[in-house]
């Protein structure tokens, strides 16, 4: 019987620190990304979501989804929701809570390098990157839009445009 328990409990000992090891794995990549994983504040969102306008039956690209809280602003709206998320433990995350939340229809998440997404389906772009990738951000962006796309960048701006609105380094570009 003791040995038993000993068996287990070494086994939760086990699992315990093989998750700590894995998400710090993850944290770690995560820092050397383009696009590391910070949650947006939820008074961000709100003016992001004022900026976006997005619309029933608009399609709203996030690039670098994270945790998917932009997503699911938008499918609120009846928007379709395409995030690109290179962590898997996010998109995990993502479409565990899109399920839960029965938004399984309009939320998707595809596993695929930010720089191969397809940006002409989108009618709103969401981006969200470190000072030094703006200017490559701007390049790949405007030049792989449709007119008339609304596109909110969080934080740092792009370097060679200027925004139509900004608040609380929130801006606002349309192509």
């Amino acid at each position: 019987m003791l040995l038993a328990l000993s068996v287990i409990l070494l086994t939760f000992v086990f699992a315990g620190l093989l998750f700590v090891i894995i998400l710090f794995m993850f944290l770690l990549f995560d820092a050397f990304l383009d696009l590391p994983y910070v949650a947006t504040q939820r008074r961000k969102i709100e003016i992001i979501m004022k900026f976006a306008q997005v619309k029933k039956g608009e399609t709203v690209v996030d690039l670098g989804s994270g945790d998917g809280r932009l997503l699911f602003a938008c499918a609120k709206k009846g928007a379709r929701a395409i995030g690109y998320e290179i962590n898997p433990l996010l998109i995990f995350i993502t479409l565990l809570h899109a399920k839960l939340k029965g938004f399984s229809d309009n939320i998707v998440v595809i596993r695929k390098n930010l720089w191969k997404a397809d940006l002409e389906v989108a009618d709103v772009i969401f981006v969200y990157a470190k000072r030094k990738t703006m200017p490559k951000f701007e390049d790949f962006v405007y030049k792989n839009v449709k007119k008339g796309t609304r596109l909110v960048v969080n934080t740092n701006p792009f370097p060679n445009k200027k925004p139509l609105k900004e608040e609380d380094k929130i801006f606002l570009y349309q192509v």
